[in-house]
């Protein structure tokens, strides 16, 4: 399992292994860094550069992390602490996977491996320009499309505020659906209220409060979660103390778009 530290679609991957509780050895972990991703060693894993990805058992590459989920959930079903993290009814399996897709086509996927795009996640850190932390074919230089980034981010959440069925994302069991949003959660959680001046997501009551009891339910039940959360936040306060969004903090004080929600 390739990993990287701040990636949140990786960081789904590091959560179902640590609540899968498989021994020692049986997923290896190589732990790497936005450089890698460049090198063509990592591209015969990956030919998209990204993380996360995973070797199978029969030497073969796999990357997306949904894919990646699905495949760790059917060759150890059973195995492990828990013996599989996908709900028992039809109906509740594809609530499940409607939760992910959601998050994948709509958040955390560019759809494109040219320069120039972005994921809507990519709105709270992506430069406008080429920085230390943004290389110029990941830099975001055009505010409308950052402005309607953060209108697609606060209207999938009040889609998933809607959707939230308690105490987890689809139910009373945590699956793959919690694994794949609670990453980016710590992202938004971090960066809307820093950046653009969101009221504290997750953090209060008024304007999601299934998804706020959902965020506070996994951190106060889980070391898994709060684990995984603390190496997220590692990274990002690093950043923000080396001014990795000043650059888009300085964006944000063009009166002609909208940044802060609701």
């Amino acid at each position: 399992f390739f990993d990287m530290q701040h990636s949140n679609n990786a960081a789904r991957v590091r959560l179902w292994l640590r609540k899968k509780g498989l021994p020692d050895g049986a997923v290896d972990t190589t732990v790497i860094k936005y450089a890698d991703l460049q090198s063509d060693e990592y591209e015969k894993v990956n030919p998209l550069r990204k993380v996360p990805a995973l070797i199978d058992a029969f030497g073969k590459p796999l990357f997306e992390s949904d894919v990646i989920l699905n495949y760790l959930e059917d060759r150890f079903a059973g195995q492990g602490a828990a013996p599989h993290f996908t709900p028992g009814s039809a109906e509740d399996r594809a609530f499940v996977r409607l939760l992910i897709r959601i998050h994948d086509t709509y958040i955390a996927s560019p759809n494109s491996t040219q320069p120039g795009f972005s994921h809507t996640q990519g709105a709270m850190y992506l430069a406008p320009y080429e920085t230390p932390f943004c290389p110029p074919r990941r830099a975001m230089p055009d505010r409308a499309t950052r402005a309607a980034k953060l209108a697609e981010i606060w209207k999938q959440l009040l889609w998933l505020e809607a959707q939230c069925r308690g105490p987890y994302l689809a139910g009373a069991a945590v699956s793959l659906a919690d694994f794949t949003w609670f990453p980016t959660a710590v992202f938004m959680r971090f960066m809307l209220p820093l950046v653009f001046e969101w009221p504290a997501v997750f953090d209060e009551d008024q304007h999601f409060p299934r998804l706020a009891e959902w965020y506070r339910h996994c951190l106060d039940s889980d070391e898994a979660f709060r684990t995984t959360a603390a190496e997220i936040l590692e990274h990002f306060e690093a950043c923000e103390r080396a001014g990795q969004f000043e650059s888009i903090l300085a964006e944000t004080h063009d009166p002609g778009f909208k940044w802060k929600y609701p």
